[in-house]
């Protein structure tokens, strides 16, 4: 199996909030998620996966941007009974009008490092967006690519709205370039999100019931191959106070599960 890098895209979906008739407002928080094995086909190396993702946000436009911190933490179990520890810490600060993002992302397999990254991506005045990485060439991509925080303002915004499918360029630090995905858009039904709410668990979970949920799936697709099979998909159920719960990542070969364990929420404007 890869690395679980690409659990750290999800890390990104617990962060917004916002009403059906505003522009969304961002409630900042800290999520902690159990993981787990879901779905596994026979061809897979891997007999069981489990472990923990933490995810805090804070700041806001009166901060100059948002940071976040953020670490995932498996032990993937091998068919022979063999196991990979893996821990992926994150930092991030994305500027609030869009024109900088600065990453930093370590990962450690079997409490040995193993690979390091930072850079920044900045927006210049022709809307091109440069990518500095210590050590490397400068990288373009084009205008439209989002960082995570526009991307989820625009992904609130569309199921707000109603739109059920979009494609949009996404770029958070974990690839060299930016990622172009199709986000599937489900309808907001009050049974099913009182479920989701249910599902997990702590005393910042109650605040989920009764607030509007829409069932979202985001297909990943590498750069130079936007119309072929996505490299992976994830699922999950978006509130509208911006928390997720009942997350699926969807690899070929198997799934990984992420329910909600604990939750806390941060005052408005706490840098």
């Amino acid at each position: 199996m890869k690395s679980c890098k690409y659990l750290t895209v999800l890390l990104f979906l617990a962060v917004m909030g916002g009403t059906a008739n505003a522009a969304p407002a961002l409630q900042m928080h800290r999520a902690v998620y159990d993981l787990s094995l879901g779905r596994l086909e026979p061809v897979s190396d891997v007999s069981g996966i489990d472990g923990r993702m933490v995810v805090e946000w804070r700041g806001g436009p009166t901060c100059g941007g948002y940071t976040s911190t953020q670490r995932v933490v498996t032990r993937v179990t091998g068919v022979e009974g063999s196991f990979v520890s893996n821990d992926i810490r994150l930092s991030y600060f994305e500027a609030a009008d869009g024109s900088e993002f600065t990453f930093t992302r370590t990962e450690y397999t079997n409490g040995e490092l193993t690979d390091q990254d930072d850079g920044t991506a900045r927006r210049e005045k022709n809307n091109e967006i440069k990518i500095l990485r210590e050590g490397s060439p400068a990288r373009s991509m084009p205008g439209e690519v989002l960082f995570p925080m526009e991307y989820n303002l625009a992904m609130i915004e569309k199921a707000q709205k109603g739109e059920r499918v979009f494609t949009q360029a996404l770029f958070d630090g974990t690839e060299e370039r930016e990622n172009p995905t199709t986000i599937f858009i489900g309808k907001s039904v009050p049974d099913q999100a009182d479920k989701a709410a249910v599902a997990a668990q702590g005393e910042g979970a109650e605040r989920l019931k009764g607030e509007p949920h829409w069932p979202v799936r985001i297909s990943y697709f590498e750069p130079e191959d936007r119309e072929g099979v996505p490299s992976f998909e994830m699922g999950f159920a978006l509130f509208s106070n911006g928390i997720s719960t009942e997350l699926r990542l969807d690899y070929p070969d198997l799934e990984i599960k992420g329910a909600l364990r604990e939750i806390d929420y941060f005052p408005a404007g706490e840098c």
